[in-house]
């Protein structure tokens, strides 16, 4: 279950000290569980208690209002779906290491900003390190993420990012968008 909840935020309250929010949110017993959306709005109560049951809803939940891009798999869909909507693809190439993680929960940031996430087509690829796709993008470590210009020659990147902030990661999209509207 721990998985289900990744993209969510716990925040755990008080009932002697927190009874305003007790009131404006309808608890009458404890544990309640509500899901909030990122403007404080309820989205949803944990009902069926069974563990496949609080599984689902928190899978449900999570899936329906995490702030994030809709992440592509590979590569090919990537460039496919930049292509289409004449976009910059944004290729992450990452593995499953605390790093790769961390630099993908950048995308969520309220510093990097939800409007971009139709601005651009983003894939997630898995990392390996010799792979033809490593080899093709140049990618010798992960995270790495790329923007992309579909239309230019395959294996060539407009940037290549190992770090960064949400601030200047959403830069360099915003720069790759402005490239490409001229």
């Amino acid at each position: 279950m721990v998985k289900s909840a990744d993209g969510l935020i716990r925040i755990l309250v008080d009932a002697g000290r927190d009874d305003k929010l007790f009131s404006k949110y309808g608890v009458r017993s404890m544990p309640t569980i509500i899901f909030l959306g990122p403007d404080g709005k309820e989205v949803g109560k944990l009902g069926d208690r069974s563990s496949e049951g609080v599984k689902r809803q928190f899978e449900e939940i999570s899936t329906k209002n995490t702030r994030a891009p809709q992440w592509l798999a590979g590569v090919e869909a990537g460039l496919s779906a930049a292509k289409s909507g004449t976009k910059p693809a944004v290729l992450f190439f990452c593995d499953d290491k605390p790093k790769s993680k961390m630099f993908q929960n950048l995308f969520s940031d309220p510093g990097f900003g939800a409007e971009l996430y139709e601005k651009a087509a983003y894939s997630k690829i898995e990392f390996k390190k010799d792979s033809e796709e490593c080899k093709k993008w140049k990618v010798t470590e992960a995270p790495t993420i790329l923007i992309v210009d579909p239309s230019a020659e395959e294996g060539t990147s407009l940037k290549s990012l190992k770090s960064g902030t949400p601030k200047s990661v959403r830069k360099e999209i915003e720069d790759a968008i402005k490239k490409l509207s001229k």
